[in-house]
């Protein structure tokens, strides 16, 4: 049912400082800004590549300041894309998940509302590319059980007959899991990760401490990861280069106004995933 990650929505206190910073680094484009009373913000939207990011800045009591107020890291939500996306929000609806339609075609979950997570179900829509990233890959979550969100999410999101592959992670202290939409060689990446920390000194155990299940981080492939790395190197902190060949680096939440990305590019990990039919690294 779902064809692609196609957008992320970030909490912060000024949009547009925040819109800036994606510009300087990604040469993102705005394209809109509106208000939004579900979410009791401003939505401000950039084209980020081939996918959009959204900037949720409070206007008032409502979902957004109450996240901020709560000390939480900035993604309030991850986007999914569809072909009908009223028929998984009936779905949701069904299995007594809170829905809210903001538009045509555009629903919303809040992130109380669904372990965490909140979720923006939209059309898949084919956008040209802006700037220095081509996509928005993978969503991750954090949460305390593994296998318990597995089949949550796989249940909920119509992905019962996705392949999901599992994995352990020594060196970041995590049991991880990767649902692909579509696995298979050659094929997009789009999908969703869920890491069940064991180490409590590492990263994602210290998230879960600090905000509970939530959307922990995100990823993006590029074709221009270099120039990336170097217009963030060049204007400040943030660039954590440590993750080896097989993936191009991070940039730190506090660079992005909340957001831990991931950078990689398409043939590195087409090459390398799990696979039903191969073995993939892990």
């Amino acid at each position: 049912m779902l064809d692609r990650t196609d957008r992320l929505a970030l909490a912060v206190p000024e949009r547009t400082v925040a819109a800036e910073t994606y510009r300087q680094i990604f040469d993102s484009e705005i394209v809109d800004d509106v208000d939004d009373p579900v979410l009791g913000a401003m939505r401000m939207t950039l084209q980020w590549g081939r996918d959009q990011l959204e900037l949720l800045e409070p206007t008032g009591p409502g979902p957004v300041e109450q996240f901020l107020t709560q000390g939480k890291r900035g993604i309030f939500a991850g986007g999914l894309a569809l072909a009908d996306p009223a028929v998984l929000a009936a779905r949701l609806e069904g299995k007594g998940v809170r829905v809210h339609q903001s538009g045509a075609d555009r629903f919303v979950i809040l992130p109380d509302d669904l372990h965490g997570t909140g979720t923006i179900l939209s059309k898949t829509v084919a956008h040209e590319r802006v700037g220095l990233n081509n996509k928005i890959w993978q969503i991750t979550y954090a949460v305390p059980d593994l296998e318990a969100a597995i089949e949550t999410y796989t249940r909920l999101f119509a992905l019962e007959d996705a392949f999901t592959n599992r994995y352990h992670s020594p060196r970041f202290g995590y049991h991880g899991g990767i649902t692909w939409f579509d696995a298979r060689d050659g094929g997009p990446l789009d999908s969703l990760e869920y890491l069940e920390p064991f180490d409590p000194e590492m990263a994602v155990a210290r998230f879960l401490r600090k905000s509970g299940p939530g959307i922990y981080m995100a990823s993006i492939e590029s074709d221009d990861i270099d120039e990336i790395k170097e217009r963030v190197a060049s204007t400040g902190p943030g660039l954590d280069r440590a993750a080896g060949q097989a993936f191009g680096g991070f940039i730190h939440p506090l660079r992005l106004h909340g957001l831990l990305l991931g950078m990689t590019g398409y043939d590195v990990w087409n090459a390398r995933r799990p696979l039903p039919d191969r073995e993939g690294a892990d």
